[in-house]
């Protein structure tokens, strides 16, 4: 009877999650088992009514007498599923229009982008983007506690889903259709998160952990975070109007290049990721506010060279623009 019982007792365990929203989505489902749990009681008692009534006892020559029908009982089994399906629409609207609801005046904006096979994030007002690497780490994110923070979520090639099981909330990441939503996190941690929507080869890989810290610690490491991707002007040495990026497990082998200013200059991308698709653009910073320069998409594995238009001396930003922040880095031009 134990073992009987412990797929039910265990399937009413949920956890509590880590922000507002997710509270809402916990309640719901206690509500939810709460009026299951007297149709099942319901059920299987008569059931088991059902099964000693009307059994044939030893030295019964004919079935036990049957009953056609009972008009009350009819009525009470559309009356009863009646009222509880009414309940649950009140309670589930109600959930469904909270979680759904956006805060009006967020404090954070990040902007999530899902591509095969791995998440960036890019802080708008601190103008800090981080990401994963395919195959080698997974996106870490920080948010501040009790800080409500708007996120728009993106895929630049085909659907994600970002699903973080401790907000006991997910999103799908369409192509050219932002979702956006937000959240508050309440609870100190860290938290994994998955690509619930299979979207290829290496979809089990597409990771994420999302660390909610106190606000101090966050206003750290994005001081961190800023530091270490500042653009290093002076750690690319020129080579001349040509040089060459290889792409391997959606990253380049290089994140600072320098060429020289006023005249065109060659570029020659070898994609060794096979059947994936990549291409090389230029831009004024990472906001992605002019693009000076696209590519053709080179499919692997492939060997292609293009000419880029002269460029003013400065320091821009390139990246692939299928898969975002994951490959990208600092052209120079002096």
């Amino acid at each position: 009877m134990a073992i009987l019982l412990l797929p039910l007792v265990l399937g009413g365990c949920v956890k509590e999650g880590i922000s507002d929203k997710a509270t809402e989505v916990h309640a719901l489902f206690y509500t939810i088992l709460w009026l299951a749990l007297p149709v099942f009681a319901f059920v299987e008692g008569v059931l088991f009514y059902c099964i000693v009534r009307f059994r044939k006892r030893p030295g019964d020559d004919v079935p036990p007498r049957q009953y056609p029908g009972n008009r009350g009982a009819l009525a009470a089994f559309f009356a009863g599923p009646l009222a509880i399906v009414i309940a649950l629409l009140i309670f589930g609207e109600s959930a469904v229009a909270t979680v759904d609801r956006n805060d009006a005046h967020p404090v954070e904006q990040l902007v999530i982008t899902g591509f095969q096979w791995e998440w960036s994030a890019r802080y708008v007002a601190e103008k800090v983007t981080v990401t994963g690497k395919t195959n080698k780490t997974p996106l870490l994110m920080e948010l501040p506690v009790d800080v409500p923070t708007r996120i728009e979520l993106r895929a630049t090639d085909v659907m994600h889903e970002f699903y973080v099981p401790d907000l006991l909330y997910m999103k799908n990441a369409v192509p050219g259709h932002p979702n956006i939503f937000t959240i508050t996190p309440t609870k100190v941690g860290t938290y994994h998160g998955q690509c619930a929507q299979y979207c290829g080869l290496w979809h089990s890989r597409m990771a994420l952990t999302v660390k909610v810290v106190p606000q101090q610690e966050f206003q750290r490491w994005v001081a961190q975070e800023s530091q270490a991707h500042a653009p290093g002007s002076g750690s690319c040495q020129t080579t001349g109007s040509a040089f060459t990026l290889v792409a391997s497990q959606t990253s380049w082998d290089k994140d600072c290049v320098g060429v020289v200013a006023g005249v065109p200059f060659r570029i020659t991308i070898t994609n060794k990721d096979r059947g994936i698709d990549h291409n090389f653009a230029v831009y004024d910073s990472p906001d992605l506010g002019h693009r000076f320069y696209l590519s053709p998409t080179v499919t692997g594995v492939a060997t292609k060279t293009f000419t880029v238009p002269a460029l003013p001396a400065g320091t821009y930003y390139f990246q692939c623009d299928i898969h975002g922040p994951a490959m990208a880095g600092t052209l120079v031009v002096r």
